[in-house]
């Protein structure tokens, strides 16, 4: 079975937010119970000293990986620290 790739960029909700923090978190609390893979995360600068974190996700290629995927991004909004989250990409990959 093959597997999607998703990019998720997550904006924090201010410059002072740490954002080792969220990644911990969403790697440890927030994926918890999710069929999910947290394979690397980026940075991204926006403005005002404001950083995107990119998530890369992988998630099986079925409809569960999907309702796990927007289970995922539901954690992070959920998060006071984090503003939005959008899936900025999706590919399948391991054919």
């Amino acid at each position: 079975m093959s597997n999607v790739l998703s990019i998720l960029k997550v904006i924090p909700s201010s410059p002072e937010v740490d954002r080792e923090d969220i990644v911990a978190r969403a790697k440890n609390e927030l994926s918890k119970g999710l069929n999910l893979e947290i394979l690397k995360k980026e940075e991204e600068p926006l403005f005002f000293g404001l950083y995107a974190i990119k998530l890369f996700v992988k998630t099986p290629d079925s409809d569960e990986g999907t309702e796990t995927l927007q289970t995922f991004e539901n954690r992070l909004v959920s998060l006071d620290e984090v503003d939005n989250c959008e899936v900025e990409l999706q590919t399948i990959i391991d054919y």
